[in-house]
């Protein structure tokens, strides 16, 4: 990293105004608000209480540059993204909107966040078939996924990184596998943008829905989905309001034209102040650079790796570089104690399915991960407990 590249982390770390308060290791979560967001949130209430109460035509050029950026971020162009509350909500957007018929098939993993999961179990009633690829270990294996293929089989939706362990799926392979098929190639992004560099153009992705409120730094409730040019007029809107249509206002123009852009998926007003929240983040991502941002998560995660590795305890992430992301989870035999431990110590992660789940982010020191692994270890020599677990516990665990 160069010099011009870590001043300009170290600078964006003085933003979160939780540092030294807390450790913070916990952005698969929830990102903690900063000072950027913060600023720009304040000066949105402040015009719209006193001077530009009628916000509409600043809203216009907000979301103008919102797209703008979160197309920068995924390269995709900003006609085809559009604004929505949550991931769910997006994938739901393209369930709904697809023609389906009885028999049609779609494919997932048994392994999956339930956002990528519930809207597909959603469309039974239609008479289409939900697949599962097995997962091994905490691992997608895309010869696995390939075999699952059937001639029914319409669609492949896929987690960027897997929300349990961190692993990294092989978009690049599935994308080409999508392709040989003739297949839809979907996926939830929420775990890896804003920690790892992803173009939605190159991977060949039709369709991807992310919400801001983990790793992009987004106020809740801020969320988009990008839709490809390829299935862009496959995809109907599932609800339609006043501003899904081209002239918009002509209020009594009750004739359903809708909008050639990915506007027609937005039917009426938009969380104005997230967008706002949004743009502050995304601006400094930008500033710092994605490829910045993925090496500092990387050396964090693999600083924290080696110290739990060292230490003897048994991770669910995997070895392997390139599947990994910025999440590192590990077993401990008392995980609810120890999560309780650490947080009392001011140090925040996630206890999720019996073991601990860490996630740094950019702005995270070396120093704040070796202050975590000093507490666990201190909870180790409170209790009298190995870190390595049993052949017993072991096949206990991989039970998930």
């Amino acid at each position: 990293m160069g010099i011009r590249e870590m001043e300009k982390w170290q600078q964006y770390r003085q933003a979160f105004p939780h540092v030294g308060r807390k450790i913070y290791l916990n952005h698969a979560a929830l990102s903690p608000v900063h000072q950027l967001t913060i600023d720009a949130v304040s000066r949105y209430h402040q015009d719209r209480a006193l001077d530009d109460i009628e916000y509409w035509p600043a809203l216009l050029n907000v979301k103008s540059r919102f797209k703008e950026l979160v197309g920068r971020l995924i390269n995709a162009d900003p006609d085809y993204i559009a604004i929505t509350t949550n991931t769910s909500m997006g994938l739901n957007w393209l369930a709904q909107g697809l023609s389906w018929k009885p028999g049609d098939r779609i494919l997932l993993n048994n392994f999956e966040f339930p956002s990528n999961v519930m809207p597909f179990l959603n469309l039974k009633h239609q008479g289409v078939e939900i697949d599962y690829v097995q997962h091994r270990e905490g691992r997608i294996d895309v010869a696995d996924i390939a075999a699952r293929i059937t001639p029914k089989t319409r669609m492949i939706s896929v987690s960027f990184v897997e929300f349990l362990n961190g692993f990294r799926n092989d978009l690049a392979a599935i994308g080409e596998l999508c392709r040989k098929h003739d297949l839809l190639f979907v996926v939830d992004g929420i775990q890896g943008l804003g920690a790892m560099q992803l173009d939605a153009r190159e991977l060949g992705i039709d369709f991807l829905a992310c919400g801001g409120q983990k790793w992009l730094m987004w106020p809740l409730g801020t969320a988009f989905f990008y839709t490809s040019p390829r299935i862009f007029d496959r995809v109907r809107p599932m609800a339609t309001g006043w501003l899904s249509v081209e002239k918009a206002w002509d209020f009594f123009n009750y004739e359903l034209d809708l909008l050639p852009t990915a506007e027609r998926f937005e039917p009426g007003m938009i969380n104005a102040p997230g967008l706002v929240g949004a743009i502050a983040s995304l601006e400094m991502f930008l500033d710092v650079g994605m490829e910045t941002i993925e090496k500092r998560i990387t050396d964090n995660v693999d600083f924290l790796y080696g110290r739990l590795q060292e230490s003897g305890y048994r991770l669910f992430t995997p070895a392997e570089k390139h599947q990994r992301a910025g999440i590192v989870t590990f077993y401990h035999q008392k995980a609810e104690d120890l999560h309780a431990h650490l947080t009392e110590r001011k140090i925040q992660v996630s206890l999720r399915d019996g073991m601990v789940r860490v996630a740094p982010h950019f702005y995270n020191t070396t120093a704040e991960i070796e202050t975590f692994c000093e507490a666990v270890a201190a909870f180790d020599r409170r209790h009298q407990r190995r870190p390595v677990w049993s052949q017993n516990l072991k096949e206990t665990a991989t039970q998930v």
